[in-house]
Parts: structure tokens; sequence; C-alpha cells
């Protein structure tokens, strides 16, 4: 398996957290969990060799190659799959802030969803669908999604108080309260409920409670830890109880259970994670 990742265009750096091409030659790992923790980012996925496939709940739902998929914030885990055969994907994941850049519609409509390029931007969907099936090489694959994107940012929505409190967020690493995020901004609970919805799609304590997982979930993919119950846990964590009680929600799996499985598949995003 091969983890490649790209450089943004300027234009488009604010926006998108990570940018990569995703090389194997027998597909997503048959022996391998394939379990993808949620990570609090929006995603564009194009499978330009191999189909790809979804486990939810044990519903299986395929998504053709040659297609690019808008995957909305996912609060939940996932597994991916894919047959054994030479696969070849290019993902961009946006920043939490970023993904209303991209939409004009409603962030939490596509929470927990995948929907076609072809069905979020209608026409120019499909020819830049169209563009990329007939474009063999690689980087030029890569050269005409960025132009895309930069060509949405031309009517892009802004909302300044969404990105300082998504800043807020992630600068403490998901420990800042909701509280703290109210005094901080000088608005209300519940209006910031409201804009998180409309241009996040998950509330602001969801962000904050996926953020500290991530920021623990690095750690321990990179090695830097070798047990779950290692003591800058509660760096992360107030107590045990808290982080099995939100590990499991966001694996499907305790703590000790989860550990035992093969994932090298899941942890190679954060091990060359730039």
């Amino acid at each position: 398996m091969i983890l490649k990742h790209i450089c943004p265009r300027p234009e488009l750096r604010d926006f998108i957290d990570t940018f990569w091409v995703f090389e194997a030659d027998f597909g997503v790992p048959v022996t391998d969990s394939r379990i993808i923790a949620p990570n609090g980012k929006a995603k564009f996925i194009y499978p330009y060799t191999n189909a790809l496939a979804t486990i939810d709940n044990g519903v299986l739902t395929s998504y053709p190659e040659q297609d690019i998929f808008f995957i909305g914030i996912w609060d939940k885990p996932v597994t991916l799959t894919s047959t054994a055969q030479v696969t070849g994907t290019i993902g961009i994941e946006l920043s939490p802030s970023g993904l209303h850049r991209f939409t004009d519609f409603a962030a939490f409509e596509i929470v927990n969803q995948i929907y076609s390029f072809a069905d979020v931007y209608g026409g120019r969907g499909r020819q830049l669908i169209e563009r990329l099936r007939n474009t063999p090489n690689v980087t030029e694959k890569v050269e005409l999604l960025q132009l895309f994107l930069v060509g949405l940012l031309e009517k892009s929505r802004h909302n300044s108080l969404i990105d300082y409190s998504v800043q807020l967020i992630h600068g403490s690493a998901g420990l800042l309260t909701i509280g703290d995020l109210v005094e901080k901004t000088g608005y209300s609970k519940r209006y910031i409920d409201l804009l998180f919805r409309e241009y996040v799609g998950i509330s602001p304590k969801t962000l904050s409670a996926i953020s500290r997982f991530q920021r623990f979930y690095y750690s321990w993919a990179n090695a830097q830890m070798t047990n779950f119950y290692a003591e800058n846990l509660y760096e992360h964590y107030y107590d045990q109880a808290h982080f099995i009680k939100e590990f499991k929600k966001f694996t499907g799996h305790a703590p000790k259970q989860y550990a035992n499985l093969p994932n090298d598949f899941g942890k190679i995003f954060y091990r060359s994670a730039p």
C-alpha cells in the first residue's frame, strides 16, 4: 500500500486538511479490519481504479470506479472494502470550516451520507467525471479536481464565527467546553448550535469529541503509545469511563478489543500524515 500526499493549490490550502493518492496492488487488505474512525472531515473520494464499498451496520453499499463521491462528516465508524485487484483512489479531506465553501446547501443534509458529484453539482459534476475518465494520467486528474474546486470558491459561502469556533475547538484538542465557546464568542449556545448545523453538519459538542478522539488516536497509530491506558490518556479524557464510552462510539469496539485488531489500512492515513 502506498499513500502519497499532495500539496493543494494556494487557493485551496485554507479549506483542505489532507489531499492524497492511495494505491495498492490488491485493493483494501482483506485480512485487515478496515475500520475507518470518524475524523470530523467531509471528503471528496475519486476511485479511478477499482470500485470501493462500505459496510455500515451490516449493509454493503458499492461505489463504482470512475465516479466522484461527496462524503459528509461521519460521526460513527464505517468499514471500507474493495475487490482484490489493482486499486487507485484520490482523496480530498476538507477542514470542518471548509465544507461550506464548496456547497450551497445545509451541511447537516449530508452527515453520514455519500453522494455522487453528479447528484450534488449536476451538469458541472457530470462533465468533471467525464473529463477525468478521459484523462489517464493521475497527476492531471489531481489538477482537474483542484481546478474544479477553485471554480466553486468563486461563489463560496463564508462565516467568520464558524471559522473562529472551529479554530478554538481544534486548538484545544477538543477540550474546550460549550460553555467556554459561548463565553469566548459572545453568542448563545442555541445560536452556535444552529450555525454548526448549517455550516459544519454536526454540533460543536460532537466536533469536540471527534477532535479529542482523533488527537489520542493519532498518538496511538504513530506508536507513541503502546497501551490505550497510558498516562497521557488523561491529557485527552477526564477518566477511563469517559474514554471507553467515546472510543466504542467512534470505533465500534472496546479499547482492548480494538488494539488486537489488524488495522494497518486505517493507520496508514495517520502514520503518513504530513
